[in-house]
C-alpha cells in the first residue's frame, strides 16, 4: 500500500544491506592506511580518541614508561616532566649510573676499562637496571627512554598508526610467549624499537653483520600519508636506503636489521628476560646500543623485534652549552653555545613547542612541508 507501513521483511533486508556497506567501508579504510599500495590513507587525528586503543592512555599503551637519567641532571628531568604532562602521559624515573662507581667485580665479561669509556659502562648499567626492575616487579610491558628525548606533539596518534602495523608483522613470529595482559601493539612481541638514529634494513646488512638466510626477515609495513613525517631533506639516519624510493609522508614499520642509538624501546615481560640474560649476564664489550642491535639482529633467545623509521623518539639538542648535550659522549672542553635548539626527524617537536603548549596555542613545525 502506498504510504503504508513497510513489511518486516523489507526492513530486515534494508538493515542487512546497511551493515554490509558499513563493514566493507571499515575494512577498506584499515587496508588503505597500512601496506605498500599507492592508495591514499586517512590519518588518525590525535583528537580522535574514542577510547578503543590504549595508546591514548597515560602510559601510551604500556604498563609503565621509564626514563633513565642521572639525578644531577635536573634540567633534563624538568624538560621531560613538562613535555610528558603536556602530551598526556606519565613518567617513572630510574636513576642513571656513573660508570666509575661500578666495582671491578661487577664488570660485565669482556669489558676493558683501559680501552672503553666509563660513561658507556654507566649507560649499560642504567639500562640493565631497568630490565632487572621489569623482571623483578613483574611488569607486563614498559617503554624505556633516555632523558634527552623529544617526540612529536601528536605521538599518541603516531602510536595508534604504528600499533596495527606492528601487529601485522607479528603474524610470522613464534607464539610460545604471548603477552598475558592485552596490548594495543599485539600479544607476540618482545621489543619495539621506537627511537634510533641509524637504520639498516635486514637485506642491506654488511657482510660482517649478516645472519643465516633462513633467519632473515625483510618484511615492511608502510604507513602512508603521515603528516608528521618531516619533508624530504629533513629525514636523517637512513643508513641503507633512499627516501626517494618511498612516497612522501611515509613511515616504515619493519623487523630490524641493524639499528644504532637506544633512544627509546619497549620491552614485554619475556623481552626483558631475554635482554637481561644476554646483555646483563653473557658479557658486554661494546656500547650498549650496538649490543642491543645484536640482540635483535641475531634473534638471540628467539627475541621478536619490531622497529619504525623515521623514529618516534629522538635525541633533542637544546640551546645552551654543547658540552651539556650528552652524559655519555663528552664534548671535552668545548664551551661553544648553541643559540637555537633542534631535534632531528621530529616535525612538531614537543620540546620546541613548549612555549606554545603551555599557552594553549597550536604547535608549529620545525620545517616547512
Amino acid at each position: 500500500m502506498i504510504g503504508g507501513r513497510p513489511s518486516i521483511s523489507l526492513v530486515l533486508v534494508a538493515a542487512l544491506f546497511v551493515c554490509i556497506v558499513i563493514t566493507f567501508l571499515s575494512s577498506r579504510s584499515v587496508r588503505s592506511q597500512l601496506g605498500s599500495t599507492s592508495s591514499p590513507a586517512t590519518w588518525i587525528s590525535s583528537a580522535k580518541k574514542d577510547g578503543k586503543s590504549d595508546v591514548f592512555n597515560e602510559t601510551l599503551g604500556f604498563e609503565k614508561v621509564f626514563v633513565i637519567g642521572l639525578p644531577e641532571r635536573s634540567d633534563k628531568r624538568d624538560a621531560l616532566t613538562l613535555m610528558s604532562a603536556l602530551t598526556g602521559f606519565k613518567l617513572s624515573w630510574i636513576d642513571g649510573v656513573i660508570g666509575k662507581t661500578i666495582s671491578d667485580k661487577a664488570l660485565p665479561f669482556g669489558w676493558d676499562r683501559e680501552t672503553m669509556r666509563d660513561s658507556n659502562l654507566g649507560s649499560w648499567r642504567g639500562h640493565i637496571n631497568v630490565m632487572r626492575h621489569i623482571v623483578e616487579k613483574g611488569v607486563s610491558s614498559a617503554l624505556i627512554m633516555e632523558d634527552d628525548m623529544d617526540w612529536d606533539v601528536h605521538v599518541k596518534a603516531q602510536l595508534a598508526q604504528f600499533a596495527p602495523a606492528a601487529q601485522s608483522l607479528q603474524k610470522d613470529f613464534h607464539k610460545n610467549q604471548s603477552i598475558e595482559a592485552p596490548s594495543p601493539y599485539g600479544q607476540d612481541w618482545d621489543m619495539l624499537w621506537l627511537g634510533s638514529c641509524v637504520t639498516t634494513f635486514d637485506e642491506d646488512l654488511p657482510e660482517h653483520l649478516q645472519i643465516p638466510p633462513e633467519e632473515r626477515d625483510s618484511r615492511k609495513i608502510l604507513i602512508h600519508d603521515d603528516p608528521t613525517v618531516p619533508p624530504p631533506g629533513h629525514i636523517l639516519g637512513n643508513g641503507s636506503f633512499s627516501w626517494e624510493s618511498y612516497p612522501p609522508q611515509t613511515r616504515i614499520v619493519y623487523v630490524p636489521g641493524d639499528n644504532v642509538c637506544s633512544f627509546a624501546y619497549a620491552l614485554s615481560a619475556s623481552g626483558a628476560q631475554k635482554a637481561l640474560q644476554y646483555m646483563g649476564l653473557e658479557g658486554q664489550n661494546k656500547p650498549f646500543d650496538n649490543h642491543l642491535s645484536d640482540l635483535c639482529r641475531m634473534r638471540v633467545n628467539g627475541i621478536r623485534c619490531v622497529s619504525v623509521v623515521p623514529s618516534l623518539f629522538v635525541h633533542h639538542r637544546p640551546k645552551g652549552k654543547i658540552s651539556a648535550d650528552s652524559d655519555i659522549n663528552k664534548a671535552g672542553g668545548n664551551e661553544e653555545v648553541r643559540e637555537v635548539g633542534f631535534t632531528e626527524n621530529i616535525l612538531y617537536s614537543t620540546r620546541l613547542n613548549l612555549g606554545n603548549l603551555v599557552r594553549g596555542l597550536e604547535p608549529e613545525k620545525q620545517w616547512a612541508v
